[in-house]
């Protein structure tokens, strides 16, 4: 088995079929062409019909970072380049997930997937089939660090972004949530009065006619989604991003309560 093959099947449970299984597929018919002695694998083993139901995270961790490497290619050739800082971004990913030799050949089949057309609709029909809506979330928020660090948002990669989201049934409001945090002054209103200024209400997932009970509610709901159990299982740039989301959430609190004496 080629040393590729060996780092993307090592513990996968729904990922090996549908149709992130068919891309798995063609990245190990890559390998195994340039390896005479590597096993082939039938057409049914990337089955592209299996693995539709519920099954809500009985997989492994291994296929929440595959599928999510398949999400990360789709964003990164979403403006026809894939940049330096993007792959320095998620070269720590997949170093800290893999190991240094797993994370090597995991950023090779990167390299490749950036290359091919990827059926954004299925693939994440397949992982919302498969995943809680926590860990969804958490795949957005991480996407759109992602994204913007070289700096800046190009539109075609936040269109992507917003199919993605769409695709994974996160909610508006915490899109907008997402969106406020990573694109600061995206909105024309009181808070936004600048590129660097950040809407506090829209980080919270409400609007500024929300009442006291409704903020204070609407923080705890956001606290709980940040919480270190609920990303503990992520790998440690996910838990890095969610850390830095949670400070950024703390921050838009403190603001609306300073505005607001009447919270406490």
């Amino acid at each position: 088995m080629s040393s590729l093959s060996k780092w993307i099947l090592t513990g996968l449970g729904w990922a090996i079929g549908g149709p992130i299984g068919a891309i798995l597929g063609y990245l190990l018919g890559n390998a195994f062409s340039s390896d005479d002695s590597s096993p082939s694998y039938s057409s049914s083993y990337f089955n592209t019909s299996s693995h539709r139901g519920p099954y809500r995270n009985t997989g492994t961790q291994s296929d929440i970072n595959v599928a999510l490497m398949v999400l990360i290619a789709a964003v990164m050739k979403a403006d026809g380049q894939v940049k330096k800082s993007e792959l320095s971004f998620v070269k720590r990913f997949l170093l800290q997930n893999y190991g240094e030799e797993g994370g090597k050949q995991m950023l090779k089949a990167l390299q490749q997937l950036v290359q091919q057309d990827i059926p954004i609709d299925q693939i994440c029909l397949q992982i919302k089939v498969n995943t809680d809506y926590n860990t969804r979330y958490h795949m957005v928020d991480f996407l759109f660090g992602i994204s913007g660090s070289d700096g800046e948002f190009h539109q075609s990669e936040l269109n992507m972004l917003r199919l993605i989201a769409q695709y994974l049934g996160i909610s508006q409001s915490d899109y907008l949530s997402i969106h406020e945090r990573h694109i600061p002054g995206s909105n024309n209103n009181a808070f936004s009065q600048s590129h660097n200024q950040k809407d506090p209400y829209k980080i919270l997932g409400i609007t500024k006619d929300a009442t006291d009970d409704e903020v204070k509610k609407a923080y705890r709901k956001m606290a709980l989604k940040y919480h270190p159990d609920r990303v503990a299982g992520m790998g440690e740039e996910m838990q890095r991003n969610a850390a830095d989301q949670m400070k950024e959430i703390n921050e838009a609190y403190e603001l609306i309560k300073r505005l607001r004496p009447g919270i406490k």
